[in-house]
Parts: C-alpha cells; structure tokens; sequence
C-alpha cells in the first residue's frame, strides 16, 4: 500500500510515523514514577472542658475565642515538632512530610499574602509526598484538616494520627508547665478521616497531553526542515507579480466586501467583536453540570468557529485563505511554550493538585488563538478598514456607557444583558460605584469589563483608530467625528478613576509620535478641545486621575506598594522554574498572591522563555506592521499604524495587571493583531505601466507590457 503512494504521500506517512515514535517515547518518560495522590479529610471540634460550648448559655465572645484558638492550633501543627509527633502516629517517614495552616482570620489580604522567605518554604514542603492542610472555620471552632499522601489508606492514616498528635502535644505541654488538665480546652474529632483518590487519570491526562504535544512540534519541526531543504518556497511568501485570477482568488470580488456582502463568517465576526464591546459575557454564565463554566463567550466562540471550519471546507473564492506572518510564528511561539510549561511540570502539578487548574486555563488560550486565526483569514484586505469603524464606533458607545456609569452609578451593559438575556442564563451581580470602593476610595467604574484597568484596555486599544483618522486628514466632517470619538474614549479612560487612563493612552501617543511625529505636531492645538471636551465629559474624573500621581503618599499607598512588592515575593517561584515556569495557568492568586501584573505571571507560570515568547506577540505586531507603516501607503499604512499603536498599548497594560486573565481586552488585542497580519500579508498591488521603467531606467511603453500586465489593469480598479 505505501509502495503505491507518491513521493509526497511516502513523505507525510513518514513524518507522521516518527512524530508519533517521538509522541510515544515522551509520553512514557512524562508519566513514569508514581503519580496517583490521595486525599483525606477530617475536622476537629475544639470546646471549653466545662461548660461545654454547646451549651446554650455560652456567650458570642466564648465562641470567637475558640474560634481563634483553633486557628491557632492549626500553626501549632504545621511546626517541626508536633509534625514528627504525627508522622509516628501515622507510620510515615517525618522528613517526607509538611503542613501548611491557612490564614481564614478577617484581616487585610497584604497579611495573608507569602513572602519571599514564606513562600520558598512552601515551594519546598509542595514537593513531600505527605503533607496536611489546615483551616479554621472563619466563624465556628472547627478545624478542617485536609492530609494527602500515595494512597487512601496512609492519607485516612495521616488525618486522625493529626488530630490525635495534637491532643496528645496539649496534654504533655500541659503537663510539663504543670496546668490543671481540667482547664484544658478539648480537642475532639468529629468522625474518622475519609479518603478517596484525587488523581485517578493523572497517567492518561499527563501522557495524552504529552503526546499530543511532543507529535505536533516534532511534525512541525520536521516540516520545516523539509521544506528549509527543499527551498521550494519560503515560509511567508508574496509573490511579486500576481495575475488577474490570483487577485481574485485571494481576496474575492470588491463588490462583496463586507458589509456589503452575503458572507456569512464576517456577519458573524462582526456580531462577536459587538458582544466583546457591549456584553459583560465574562459575568454571564449557564448553569450547567459541565467541568467548566459556561461563560457567553465560550458558547458564542464556538459557532463562529463552526461557520469558520465550514468555509474552509467549501473552498472557492470566499473560502477563508492562510497568510502565515510573524505575528502567527510569535503567537505559535508562545502557544507552545505554554504547553510545553505543564508538561514539564506536570508530576509537580500533579502532586500540588494542581493540574486540572492548568488544562482548564490551556483551552482558553485557545479559543484566545483561534479568535487571532479566524480574523486574520477570513478578513480580506479591503475589508480591514470597515472593521477598524466598527471597533471604533463599538468603543464609542462603550466609553459612553462608562461616562454615564461615572455620572450616575448604573452599569446599562448589566442592566441591559439582565433584561434582554433568556432566564436560563445567570449574571453576577454588578459591583460599581460605592459597593465597590477600594482602599484609595475610588469607586468601581467598569462598563462591560470585570476592573477598571480592563475597561481603559480596550479603550486605549481603540484611540488609535480615531488619532490616525485625524491625521489622514480629509474632509472637515469626518475629522470633526474622529475627534468627537477621541474625546469620548479618553473622557471615558478618566471615568474609571485608574491610574492606568493617563499611561495607557500615553503609549499610543508615543508609538504615534515615532511613526508620524510631524503629523502629530499639527493637531497640538486640538489638545487643548480635547482636554476642555474631556473635562466636561467627566467632571472631576481627570483632577482626581492627575492628583494620585502627585499625593504626597503616592509611592506608598495600597494600589502600588502591593504592585512593588510583589517584585520581591516571587524570586523563588521564578529560581526554582527558571526556564519554562511552573506551569501555564497554575499559579492561582487566591491560594499564593495576587500579582497585578502579566509580566509576573508569565514569568512565574511560563519563566523566562515564556515571558520573552509572550513579549514577542506584541513586538511581532509592531514589526510586521512596520514596513507598511514606513512605506506610507495610502491605503494600508494607517491601518498597519493602529494595529502597532494598539500592540504597544497592551504591552504596558499587561506590565500594569493580569491581562490574560480578563478576555475582554486579550480579545479586542487579537482581533487587532488579526487584522494586521490581513494588512501585512496582502498580495502586492500591481504597479501601473506610467510607474515600471526598465533595466535601463526608462519607462515601459504600451508595446513592452507582457500579458500578465494587461489583465492586471482590471484588478487594479477593481481593488
């Protein structure tokens, strides 16, 4: 059978087998060792000797104190000494054991937050095969006592030699210091410790992600070197010359060009680019008994994905089409380097019962991806600017919606989704304005986003588009619109009360002065409106944004202490997985620290490879798009202008909080990048025969065009 294949098809069958061989052999080695965790748990009820708690005449004080009397005693059995006490009783070596005790007293969350020092210890202690966990209930004397260990027998075993470790401790201490066992308060075991297997599929999960991984980029791998040797064609290639029917196939009719066109995939990309600007889909959800949550947007995604795939596969000339750029490469780049994190951390995962978080967060940096995918080939070059308006007038409404919030503390995208929304769906309850102060007193001012800083994202990401509309000039009325926009997006940056309203847009600026410094300096009179526009807009948002630069506690309040210390408390994170981190979308912030920034985050859960794939989405961007930025040409080069202005944009915000982590902006960034690489990638205009001059310098008369310069005529008119 494979004799009877052509030479292509030997090859491919080829490259496939030892992908696979490849797949299989780091399969094995990934889930090699012991990798199944159990898990018990178990709660101890701590009470006075007499009278009882229970009884009815206790007192609230009395309860508040064993209260944090038994928070107490779960530090007591996370120290050195009452551990090896437990590791006898349980029959476990005690240098292969740990316990951490959480905090679940109501103080500040900076107090719960770990250290440098605190959390290298607990990297170290993550790594023992046997370990406990220790809460106290936040209102009532109770204990919970969490142990884990390979098998369910010794984590059943683990969890009553603790409570019983620890009454036994009180009463030796008691009777070393000579104090009356009748005064000591009881600790007592509310039912024997039960256990299950909380990693079963671990082998199958690790080894089929593994697999998967390894066969894909060792496919590509070889690929590459095939075609590298072969030298048939490079990687990105734009022919010089292109014939009628070439233009036509590429990028379709100019008369169905949306949105005039019957298509239905921009229809729908248009309504998806809609929800992101106006919809808070990131706080809709339907219940469902589903493993993962069903926001709006993971059930939107997936029918536009659907009507992507089906174009695909009819093919013709309105088929979406592949233009390979290096915006895809950086994005693959990272794509992988994500993968490639779990993997490698996938035992350490696995024993942090930590694993399930990571492949929950993989599949939305898919869906991030195929967002970039579906724009950047289902968008034709002369449809790019129509979308660039849509953004612009979706993120004018928005910022509306946001100025009106400012001005009157309702949120219209809830109350909107609340009330158009079927019932089945559920939306979280809207935290705005005094229900969400925070600890500078600044209202919560979000529009469709989760935070605030989000919210300025997608703004800033947007003011290009309306900047650049005033520096191409034009007629008097369209400039008076693009500045109309200007004054609302920024007006609606101040309405957010964040710091980030002021550098956010200062990014788009200076990647606008370096590209167009001349032009810019034309519309400095317009600053002035603007400012008197903006003020207008939002009373007193600016004077408020201005003044927490200058406050003389500026450097020390909440909102940036916390960001600078969060520099310090992550070295160990970042030595101990230095090159590929510790796992794509594992660090969860409620369990270590909250890190306000993407920057931290990559490196932790990517390290450094990781961050510099990351950093190389944005830059990709900016690079791409320079060549047609530089060339000036008058239809692409704005556009290739704003998609750079709005890369730059998002790499400051991510260095100001966890971008990622909020779909809005990650969203409106790709769609940008999208569009972009539909810029950059197009087929090359014909020259017209007054412009092409021969070897010799001179121009090509009539009698010199070649054929394919006649029917090039046409196409040109017809872009």
């Amino acid at each position: 059978m494979i004799g009877r294949l052509s030479a292509s098809g030997r090859l491919m069958v080829a490259l496939v087998g030892i992908s696979a061989i490849v797949g299989l052999i780091a399969a094995k080695l990934n889930t090699s060792g012991q990798l199944q965790v159990a898990a018990a748990t178990t709660h101890a009820f701590v009470d006075y000797p007499d009278p009882s708690i229970v009884d009815a005449r206790a007192l609230p004080q009395h309860e508040a104190a064993l209260q944090q009397r038994a928070e107490l005693y779960g530090r007591l059995i996370a120290t050195t000494p009452l551990l090896k006490r437990i590791a006898d009783r349980a029959g476990v070596p005690d240098d292969q054991i740990s316990a951490v005790a959480r905090t679940t007293a109501p103080v500040a969350i900076t107090l719960t937050q770990p250290s440098s020092e605190e959390r290298a210890s607990q990297i170290q202690d993550s790594r023992m095969p046997y370990r406990l966990e220790l809460q106290a209930d936040p209102v009532e004397p109770i204990l919970a006592v969490y142990s884990q260990a390979p098998s369910v027998d010794e984590a059943e075993r683990l969890g009553d030699a603790t409570v019983l470790g620890l009454r036994d401790y009180l009463r030796d201490l008691a009777g070393r210091q000579g104090f009356p066992e009748s005064k000591q308060a009881r600790v007592s075991q509310l039912g024997a410790a039960q256990g299950a297997v909380v990693s079963g599929h671990a082998t199958l999960l690790i080894g089929g992600l593994t697999f998967l991984v390894a066969f894909g980029l060792t496919f590509a791998g070889l690929w590459a070197l095939v075609r590298l040797r072969r030298r048939r064609q490079p990687l990105v290639t734009i022919p010089r010359r292109v014939t009628a029917r070439a233009a036509e196939t590429a990028d379709g009719p100019a008369n169905d060009d949306w949105p005039g066109t019957t298509r239905v995939l921009p229809w729908m990309l248009a309504g998806f680019i809609a929800m992101v600007w106006l919809v808070p889909f990131n706080t809709i959800e339907l219940p469902s008994a589903l493993p993962i949550d069903l926001k709006l947007d993971r059930l939107v995604l997936p029918l536009v994905g659907v009507a992507w795939l089906l174009a695909f596969a009819s093919g013709g000339l309105k088929a979406p089409r592949w233009r390979l750029t290096r915006i895809h490469l950086a994005l693959g780049a990272f794509v992988a380097c994500a993968f490639l994190s779990v993997i490698f951390s996938a035992a350490y995962l696995n024993q942090t019962l930590e694993l399930e978080l990571a492949l929950k967060k993989l599949p939305l940096l898919i869906a991030y991806v195929s967002v970039f995918l579906i724009v950047a080939t289902s968008v034709r070059p002369s449809e790019v600017r129509a979308f660039m308006t849509l953004t612009l007038v979706l993120a004018v409404v928005c910022g509306l919606g946001i100025i009106w919030e400012y001005r009157t503390d309702e949120n219209l995208f809830t109350i909107w989704s609340e009330r158009l929304l079927p019932g089945a769906f559920s939306v979280a309850g809207d935290l705005t304005g005094i229900d969400s102060l925070d600890s500078l007193g600044r209202r919560g001012v979000v529009g469709p986003a989760e935070v605030g800083l989000e919210a300025v994202s997608m703004l800033a990401m947007a003011l290009p588009i309306a900047l650049v509309g005033l520096l191409r000039g034009g007629p008097t009325k369209r400039r008076i619109l693009y500045g109309i926009a200007a004054c609302v997006l920024v007006a609606a940056m101040f309405a957010t009360l964040r710091k980030s309203a002021l550098l956010a847009p200062l990014a788009v600026v200076v990647t606008l002065v370096y590209f167009r410094r001349r032009e810019l300096l034309s519309l400095a009179p317009l600053g002035l409106v603007i400012a008197i526009i903006v003020a207008a807009l939002s009373p007193g948002a600016v004077h408020g944004t201005i003044d927490q630069f200058l406050r003389s506690d500026a450097q020390t309040v909440a909102t940036t202490s916390d960001r600078t210390a969060d520099y310090d408390a992550i070295r160990p994170d970042l030595w101990s997985h230095l090159l590929f981190g510790r796992g794509y979308g594992s660090y969860d912030p409620a369990t270590y620290r909250i890190l306000d920034s993407e920057i931290l985050t990559r490196t932790i859960e990517t390290g450094v490879i990781g961050l510099v794939a990351f950093l190389m989405v944005g830059v990709s961007v900016v690079l791409a798009a320079r060549p047609t930025i530089i060339g000036r040409d008058p239809t692409y080069s704005s556009l290739a202008l704003i998609g750079a202005a709005a890369a730059v944009c998002f790499l400051v915000v991510s260095a100001l909080f966890d971008v990622l982590a909020f779909p809005h902006a990650t969203y409106i960034f790709l769609i940008m990048a999208g569009l972009v690489a539909v810029v950059v990638a197009r087929d090359p205009q014909p020259v017209p025969k007054r412009e092409r001059r021969s070897r010799g310098g001179r121009t090509r008369g009539a009698h010199e065009r070649g054929p394919a310069d006649a029917i090039l005529q046409p196409a040109r008119r017809a872009d």
